[in-house]
Parts: C-alpha cells; sequence; structure tokens
C-alpha cells in the first residue's frame, strides 16, 4: 500500500513560469476580476478624474481608489489579457513544432 499522503490539485492555478498555461491563468485572472469590478459598480467612481465623487456617501479618497482599481483591471483586461493570450497561443505553438 502506497504510504504517501494524497495530494489534491496543490496549485491547480499555477503553470510553470513563463509556460502556456501560466499565461493563460494571467489573462484568465485579470479578466475574472474585472468582470467583478465592473458588475460591482466601481466604473461610476472613474468621475474622481474629473473631481467628483462617484457617490455622495463616501469621499474623494475612497472613490479614486476605486476608480484607480477600475481603471487598472480595465487596462489589465483590455491591453494585457489579450497580449497573455497571444502568448500563451505563441508559446504552446512553439511547443508543439519545436518536439
Amino acid at each position: 500500500m502506497n504510504n504517501e499522503p494524497v495530494r489534491l490539485h496543490a496549485r491547480p492555478w499555477r503553470g510553470e513560469f513563463f509556460s502556456a498555461r501560466y499565461f493563460l491563468v494571467r489573462a484568465l485572472a485579470l479578466t475574472v476580476f474585472f468582470l467583478l469590478a465592473h458588475l460591482a459598480g466601481l466604473r461610476e467612481y472613474t468621475t474622481f478624474l474629473t473631481g467628483t465623487t462617484g457617490s455622495p456617501g463616501i469621499g474623494l479618497r475612497l472613490s479614486a481608489f476605486y476608480g484607480m482599481l477600475y481603471i487598472a483591471l480595465y487596462i489589465g483586461c483590455v491591453v494585457a489579457a489579450p497580449i497573455l493570450a497571444l502568448a500563451a497561443v505563441l508559446l504552446a505553438l512553439w511547443g508543439k513544432f519545436r518536439k
């Protein structure tokens, strides 16, 4: 009988560094986090760019924090995630043709 402890996928979201899976997981994570921020309504807090708050109940600092978070996730989703997905496809193709 095997005396080793049973390991459930210890780190299923991690791939080997600089692998196709690594890039796809990061692209997917950026997209999911952006969608969560969008569904949470953080888009209205980007009005801090004009010097107004997104909601009268919170201050300008918290509004700016939410707005910057939304903008960073938006840029990550629109700019970085497609680049990561393209890099994953190219690495996968490179691995197949290299063998």
